[in-house]
């Protein structure tokens, strides 16, 4: 696969770019069709948080302790901010990453401020903490992602909070989930379903449209209950310019920080693991964006 600004994160090519104005795209999510600021999300699947695999184990391990493929051996290209590996900073920040990597892909101010650390006058992105992050963009990176954690985890049960050890609740993810001109709504998928293609090619269409589009994967039964609810994040990410091929997806996955092409027809009815989900089996949720 072709490099592109996104997947090296080169400032040069503005990164707001790809939230260019789109036309409308049919289909059951409503249609895509940015047109101001992203605004936040509701919206409720009846399952568990999320759990990502351990970014210093190397994605190696579930939190269950199931033995999971290695996504960079696997063929994923790097993602690099700065010199510096764009990985989750914990077990339970996969979500975190990927809203992180969401939000900068359509906001140049944060994509620079992670590059570089450096702020234009205005107001700070909601993903920058107050205070100031010494170190380089890998310490940028986890700052941010434990400033989106905190976020997420407000307001998740009512009036409560979510556990901090079981990441990232789908409802809260579209909550705060920030890209120009749509929000973001939770659509649970099996997809071992007839519908689970459909929905996937509204991931792809998104995509091509310049929109990342987060997506919540698992196991099955067959690895015990705590594996058939959401355990990873990863997040589908517009393809490099000129470069895309029908049918296909580009993953990436915060484990490792690697990007997969990974043709869609693999991820459906699965029944083994795959390296751009971490290791996990199933598509079990995907954040659908909607007009804002």
């Amino acid at each position: 696969m072709a490099e592109s600004h996104w997947h090296r994160w080169q400032l040069t090519a503005p990164l707001a770019a790809l939230s260019r104005p789109v036309r409308a795209a049919a289909g059951p999510a409503a249609p895509v069709v940015p047109t101001g600021p992203a605004a936040a999300a509701g919206g409720h699947v009846p399952v568990a948080g999320t759990v990502g695999p351990s970014a210093a184990s190397g994605g190696t391990e579930s939190p269950a302790g199931t033995s999971r493929p290695r996504a960079a051996a696997a063929g994923g290209l790097p993602v690099l901010l700065g010199d510096a590996r764009a990985r989750q900073v914990d077990g339970s920040t996969c979500g975190s990453a990927v809203l992180v990597m969401l939000a900068a892909t359509g906001d140049p101010a944060l994509a620079r401020w992670l590059e570089t650390g450096r702020l234009p006058a205005g107001p700070r992105p909601p993903e920058v903490p107050a205070q100031d992050v010494r170190g380089g963009a890998g310490e940028r990176f986890a700052a941010a992602q434990r400033q989106v954690k905190a976020a997420t985890a407000r307001r998740a049960l009512g009036p409560l909070p979510w556990p901090a050890s079981l990441g990232t609740p789908p409802w809260t993810a579209a909550r705060e989930a920030r890209f120009p001109g749509v929000r973001y709504r939770v659509r649970p998928v099996s997809d071992s379903s007839p519908e689970a293609a459909d929905v996937l090619g509204l991931v792809e269409a998104a995509n091509r449209r310049g929109i990342p589009v987060p997506v919540y994967v698992g196991g099955d039964v067959r690895g015990g209950l705590s594996h058939a609810v959401p355990r990873h994040v990863v997040l589908a990410v517009p393809p490099p310019p000129g470069a895309a091929l029908p049918g296909t997806l580009q993953v990436y996955e915060p484990a490792e920080g690697s990007v997969h092409t990974v043709p869609v027809s693999d991820l459906l009815g699965r029944t083994g693991p795959h390296p751009a989900l971490g290791g996990w089996t199933h598509v079990t949720a995907v954040l659908l964006p909607v007009p804002a």
